[in-house]
């Protein structure tokens, strides 16, 4: 009995230690890494609120920490850190390693005319996610999951000197990429490369003429205080930036329900990035930049305005060529798809307005209700 006894106390006394292990390894803490400056919209206004929140849904069992700035890894090394888990999520832009995800490249590459960036944020993310295979099978390749994404919208010219024309595009050295690049150098740009943070010093330095993007970065990149000049004209919307690039090993250990978790909470890093930093928080820092910097606006001449519909004419052959040249077997009609969900979602625009929930609430209704998370 003696015997019995201690045996049992051992097995016990096993069986808790598991537990425990098995806890702690649960609850470890989660590194989002991000390249983004501290202050950029989704760092200062939307991770926190989410990390909370996926750490109260799991009872604690998850907990992510926000290390900004590119303290870990650049835009291009993201990609790297999460595949080798240096850290376990980022943000990921496609044009920075165009071999590593080339139907997510496609995507980036095609230029959405206009303004309406919840329609274009819906349907970019609901083609990555349900209309695009080869999109996941490049994720599983570099060990990654593709969560939540958006666009980034919409560009406009942000220069030193005052852009009105087309005419006057030709020469400028301006800082972009993806379809918009493809854009300016149809009407002779010279585009340069770069990240958005390696852009700063290249307008200290004046190797830049005009950055083109979205006005918030007047304040999270302090463009405003080199590119005084705003052109009010939109030269379409790019993406998905990948909002929630997770390692796959890391979301492989999740349960069922931690991964539902997850996918509400990229649905919430979608939405209340797309509404509150490319909408509300545009506007904002436009009329700060115009208040505290002297930045102006100035008003595009007719050329400029029509410069984004006629290159809906000449894009598809450059962006299937790409996507062709990077081994993506359809590219035509992954754009196809983009467009089509693109026309669904302008409706559900006009409904969701700029209530970030609702816009959270459609993506759930519209694409993570109709996806197996194991098959991301």
């Amino acid at each position: 009995m003696a015997i019995q006894r201690s045996l049992s106390f051992v097995i016990a006394v096993a069986t808790v230690a598991t537990v425990v292990a098995t806890s702690a390894a649960v609850a470890a803490e989660l590194v989002y890494g991000s390249w983004l400056p501290a202050r950029e919209y989704q760092n200062a206004n939307v991770m926190p609120g989410v990390i909370q929140q996926i750490e109260k849904e799991t009872n604690g069992q998850i907990k992510w920490k926000l290390i900004p700035g590119g303290q870990i890894a650049d835009g291009r090394g993201t990609f790297n850190a999460i595949q080798n888990n240096v850290m376990q999520a980022g943000i990921g832009i496609a044009t920075y390693v165009p071999s590593a995800i080339p139907s997510v490249y496609v995507l980036y590459s095609t230029v959405i005319p206009g303004e309406d960036v919840v329609a274009a944020s819906g349907a970019v993310l609901e083609t990555m996610t349900l209309n695009c295979p080869s999109c996941i099978e490049e994720s599983k390749k570099i060990n990654s999951v593709l969560v939540a994404g958006w666009v980034a919208a919409p560009y406009q010219l942000l220069c030193r000197q005052p852009v009105q024309t087309v005419a006057e595009i030709k020469g400028k050295r301006i800082r972009a990429t993806g379809g918009t690049a493809e854009l300016l150098k149809s009407v002779g740009g010279v585009v340069i490369a770069g990240s958005l943070v390696e852009a700063v010093s290249l307008l200290q330095r004046g190797g830049l003429d005009c950055v083109l993007g979205n006005t918030d970065w007047l304040r999270t990149f302090g463009y405003a205080d080199f590119t005084k000049f705003v052109t009010d004209e939109s030269l379409g919307m790019i993406g998905p930036a990948v909002g929630f690039l997770m390692n796959r090993e890391t979301w492989n250990k999740f349960t069922p329900e931690q991964k539902q978790v997850h996918l509400r909470a990229a649905a919430r890093i979608t939405a209340e990035t797309a509404i509150g930093s490319f909408i509300v928080s545009n506007e904002t820092s436009l009329k700060g930049a115009i208040e505290k910097k002297g930045v102006k606006v100035v008003k595009a001449g007719k050329d400029l305005e029509n410069l984004v519909a006629n290159y809906q004419k000449t894009q598809r052959e450059y962006i299937v060529k790409q996507g062709q040249d990077l081994g993506v077997k359809n590219p035509s009609a992954l754009v196809d798809a983009y467009f089509k969900a693109y026309e669904k979602w302008k409706p559900l625009s006009k409904q969701i307005g700029r209530d970030p929930k609702k816009f959270e609430a459609a993506i759930m209704r519209e694409i993570y209700s109709k996806v197996d998370p194991n098959k991301l």
